[in-house]
């Protein structure tokens, strides 16, 4: 039977938040204050960026302008990004940031959450690569230590909070994308955008390796903008780079390519995690040919994907699904009764329900939550099950049995959570 719950009591259950950019994630009021700190103007960046009816830079006007409800298209989705790293240049404001973010994700219930973000995007001659790193590394263990502190938590034998950091490379860049592309793009005039990308993941997996290694909270690498005609197998030197050092990978994967798209990550790179995953069923449109060179019957495609799938179910592969986001970039997907996170749930797969950009969005992990609710028939079981499979999935920053014994302790507050708040005992 299906569960009826109200929002205030998914509020109060534990959950977790996997996939979420820092970049996408930053309030406007925020944005305004760091702007004004700056010296940065709000009206002409969003001119200079094409993003109209931005006249007067306020908080309330970000928010009916620039962040909608409803984007036309994934270009128009994008866009906002570029503004939000206007104000992302220096270590006080993504110390601030980082901090502020995690104080939303706690308040709305979240327990653990990993904020992922592009460093090349904030790189400048002013900011290195650690300057980075350990501004967003403070502003997450400012935010752990204050909320660890309360008395739920130290005295009482509540769920600690606890945060990573996961650093993205992006598969296509541009010399528009930041001062770090627009380096590399000058000391290597004439030379292919997509060799230059490969240079660009490649130090990123290596910034990810060594921050570790410094005990920062970085915890994964991930592979971040367009799947068409830049599969991720090309960045495997990269995936295996982290994969040889401890370093967890997840990948944007099938969000806008089909189930081979996904297969690759998973069979080249190592991955533990499938970004957004929404065209694992599409198989209509593979574009995967025979190794002859032939075109793939219906049936063939058919079986590759189910190959796909049930190589994810058996290695318990995560899905970071983001409802929200997805029906905002994705037009087959406006409607989300026709979500596959249904179909993800019937095979089996470990779902990590996540809100990928909160503000960009205007999305919290409790409103997915309570999508998911709406269009899927499931039971008190079912919830238990999807709650905790973001913990079980988390990349988690510490050793294996500190992972164990905090998943224990998850399973054990989300009963304690569920008993109080949903059945009243």
């Amino acid at each position: 039977m299906s569960l009826n719950i109200t929002r205030e009591q998914i509020l109060k259950l534990p959950k977790t938040d996997l996939h979420m950019h820092l970049d996408g994630s930053v309030r406007a009021k925020t944005i305004v204050e760091l702007a004004k700190e700056q010296k940065v103007n709000l009206v002409a960046e969003a001119k200079a960026l094409g993003i109209p009816g931005v006249v007067s830079g306020t908080a309330e006007e970000l928010e009916e302008k620039v962040f909608k409800h409803e984007y036309n298209s994934l270009m128009e989705y994008l866009v906002p990004f570029e503004l939000v790293n206007c104000v992302l240049r220096n270590t006080e404001s993504l110390e601030e940031v980082a901090y502020r973010i995690a104080c939303d994700e706690f308040n709305e219930g979240v327990r653990y959450f990993e904020m992922r973000f592009a460093p090349q995007k904030h790189w400048s001659k002013t900011l290195g690569w650690e300057d980075i790193i350990k501004s967003i590394d403070k502003g997450l263990r400012r935010a752990m230590d204050e909320f660890n502190s309360k008395d739920d938590v130290k005295l009482h034998g509540g769920l600690p909070y606890r945060c990573g950091m996961i650093l993205c490379a992006m598969r296509m860049i541009m010399p528009g994308m930041g001062d770090y592309y627009k380096t590399l793009y000058e000391l290597h005039t004439g030379d292919h955008l997509q060799n230059l990308a490969i240079m660009a993941s490649e130090e990123i997996a290596k910034l990810a390796v060594s921050s570790m290694k410094k005990g920062y909270l970085v915890v994964g690498f991930d592979l971040a903008g367009r799947e068409d005609g830049f599969p991720a197998n090309v960045h495997k030197e990269a995936f295996e780079y982290c994969y040889n050092n401890g370093v967890h990978t997840t990948c944007h994967a099938g969000e806008a390519y089909g189930p081979e798209s996904i297969m690759g990550a998973i069979k080249y790179c190592h991955v533990r995690r499938i970004g957004h995953g929404t065209q694992l069923f599409q198989w209509e449109k593979m574009q995967r040919k025979n190794p002859d060179g032939t075109e793939m019957t219906k049936d063939q495609k058919i079986e590759y994907m189910n190959q796909t799938a049930e190589r994810m179910a058996r290695e318990r592969t995560t899905v970071e699904v983001c409802l929200k986001s997805n029906s905002q970039t994705l037009p087959s997907l406006r409607n989300l009764e026709l979500h596959p996170v249904k179909d993800f749930l019937k095979y089996g797969l470990r779902v990590a329900i996540s809100t990928d950009n909160r503000v960009i969005s205007r999305v919290t992990v409790t409103d997915e939550y309570m999508s998911l609710m709406k269009i899927c028939d499931i039971d008190a079981k079912g919830l238990r099950n999807i709650c905790l499979a973001g913990f079980k999935g988390a990349f988690f920053p510490g050793t294996y049995a500190q992972h164990r014994e905090y998943m224990r302790r998850a399973i054990d507050f989300y009963d304690e959570c569920y008993k109080k708040n949903v059945l009243g005992q």
